[in-house]
């Protein structure tokens, strides 16, 4: 299936008047911004004023470009999809400020030894003598790395942007040098961690300060994104408004745009999702327009594409203890077909996935018994002790279902509803970042609508491929949700503990393609609402977080 932009022809007349409607809009939430803003932090410094001003006035002119491009030109989404997600990504890399992302001062540490690799500085944190051409690293504000959860505020304000902010300077050498080691518990492959480290690198050898090093490599980090989803959404021929809504939501933005790995994963698992469907429905002709995409007729795909999954797969084996390499599936499950179990193919395929159940079961019981005895029967050697008290083991649920059963019951009736509005945006970093209500609502509208399918679409997508897609993207949040029952749910707990709504974000987009896309319906440049819709929610997401801080 071959994905058609349906472009709709309009006079000159009701193409002005569309511009001049969101001239008008874009005016009047750039006043509303200004306002608010200013109005509400008349004692903040000099850098906020500076910043938020900057930060209006580049989503205006986003507006304006978005507007025009989709009103005159009909721009579709692969294309447009990289102006906004960078300027939207430079805007969150400082509207989240530093160390806000959870867990984000972990891997900064991560990042920062990967650094000191590079320059050969040694052990991490080392102030000892560099190199000739490098100066010892002057560090950051001690109270902002080490800041541990229990003596975060409820609500962030203004000095939390003026201490990066004013920290964009270079550092004099006759400063006397100040070394601030920052604990990291991350135990991620440093191959997560390569871009930003490199963006600190870059910093540290023009001796430049801390503001400067943080922002470089979370720029780095927001551009790999940018770039991956770019060619996801341009690949997949299905499901690329659900792809372009899921990569611009706020939680997402938030997580890209710092040094969280949640960005190499969410790239990656974009990738895979858009390679399955492009080998299940997807016009094959369209790999012949560049030169190096040499087919390999085996496997049906091409060099380019087969480089990018084993990419993908080294990067997703890195993080989690691989609970993502399931996504890895998502291409041959999408290729199952029922004539390999009929005729004489079944007299081949069965035989083998017989084969493959009984092996699998036989490894695990000659070579893993005894780790999942143990697994079973006491708490992993790696559980986090919380409160001076230890997790609960497996086998306690497992003989105890009515305890098990009354936990996901309480979760999902208490915490359900967080987690959703969790994904649609209405509170960002440490839940410290507050959003209009509205704002994520209409976020969460635009992705339902996002799963409609057009009547540019008319590809096939049978039930066993709804199901086991969605078997695929559900399985890592299990094992997620799971883990949380493990490691920080005490057994005097009623729900589970410690887990959040961005842990739903990374395969989201999955679950959306195997649930959506039922009936065909049509309605005239739906492409162009998403783009404006989207642009405009992110417009007003940035005044609500500047106006409440």
């Amino acid at each position: 299936m071959k994905y058609t932009y349906a472009k709709y022809k309009y006079s000159d007349k009701i193409k002005l008047l569309r511009m001049v409607a969101v001239v008008i809009v874009a005016i009047s939430l750039l006043i509303i911004g200004f306002v608010r803003t200013f109005n509400n932090n008349e004692n903040a410094g000099t850098s906020f004023k500076v910043f938020a001003g900057i930060v209006l006035v580049a989503c205006f002119l986003l507006v304006l470009v978005v507007g025009f491009l989709e009103i005159y030109k009909q721009t579709e989404l692969g294309k447009i999809y990289p102006i906004i997600a960078i300027t939207l990504g430079l805007i969150f890399v400082f509207l989240v400020p530093a160390f806000e992302t959870p867990d984000e001062q972990d891997h900064f540490g991560s990042a920062y030894n990967q650094s000191n690799v590079y320059l050969d500085y040694g052990s991490p944190y080392d102030d000892n003598a560099a190199p000739a051409g490098f100066t010892p690293y002057r560090y950051m504000r001690a109270q902002d790395a080490s800041v541990g959860e229990a003596n975060i505020k409820s609500r962030i304000n203004t000095t939390n942007y003026e201490s990066l902010l004013d920290n964009l300077r270079i550092i004099d050498e006759g400063e006397a040098a100040k070394v601030v080691a920052v604990d990291y518990s991350s135990n991620s492959k440093m191959t997560l961690y390569y871009l930003p480290a490199l963006g600190i690198t870059f910093a540290r050898f023009l001796n430049l300060g801390f503001g400067f090093e943080y922002i470089f490599g979370a720029i780095l980090n927001m551009l790999f994104y940018v770039l991956m989803t770019t060619y996801a959404i341009r690949k997949i021929p299905v499901g690329k408004r659900i792809l372009f809504m899921v990569s611009l939501l706020p939680i997402t933005l938030q997580q890209v745009s710092s040094y969280s790995y949640d960005c190499a994963v969410m790239a990656c698992i974009m990738v895979v999702a858009a390679q399955a469907f492009f080998l299940k429905c997807g016009d094959t002709s369209t790999r012949h327009k560049w030169h190096w995409n040499v087919e390999i007729p085996f496997i049906r795909t091409t060099l380019t594409e087969l480089a990018m999954y084993i990419f993908c797969g080294l990067l997703l084996s890195s993080v989690k203890s691989g609970v993502f390499l399931v996504v890895l599936l998502l291409p041959f499950v999408l290729s199952i077909k029922k004539s390999w179990f009929v005729g004489n193919a079944k007299k081949i395929s069965i035989p083998i996935i017989v084969v493959l159940v009984i092996g699998t079961g036989v490894f695990v019981y000659l070579r893993g018994y005894e780790m999942v005895y143990t697994f079973l029967h006491a708490v992993p050697v790696n559980v986090r002790e919380i409160y001076g008290q230890m997790g609960v083991a497996p086998i306690e649920y497992l003989t105890n279902p009515v305890r098990f059963m009354g936990l996901i019951f309480n979760t999902l009736k208490e915490d359900l509803g967080h987690y959703i509005a969790q994904i649609g945006g209405t509170a960002l970093g440490y839940s410290r970042i507050f959003v209009f209500k509205g704002v994520y609502i209409i976020n969460l509208l635009m992705l339902l609508v996002s799963m409609v399918r057009y009547d540019t679409e008319d590809d096939e997508y049978k039930v066993g491929n709804r199901i086991l897609t969605f078997i695929v993207g559900i399985i890592p949040i299990l094992i997620t949700a799971f883990a949380m029952l493990l490691y920080w749910t005490l057994p005097t707990d009623n729900v589970i503990m410690g887990f959040q709504g961005r842990y739903i974000v990374p395969t989201l987009a999955i679950i959306m393609l195997s649930i959506g896309r039922w009936k065909k319906i049509r309605i005239p440049n739906i492409d162009n609402l998403f783009a404006m819709g989207i642009t405009l929610t992110s417009y007003l997401t940035c005044i609500s977080v500047l106006s409440y801080v």
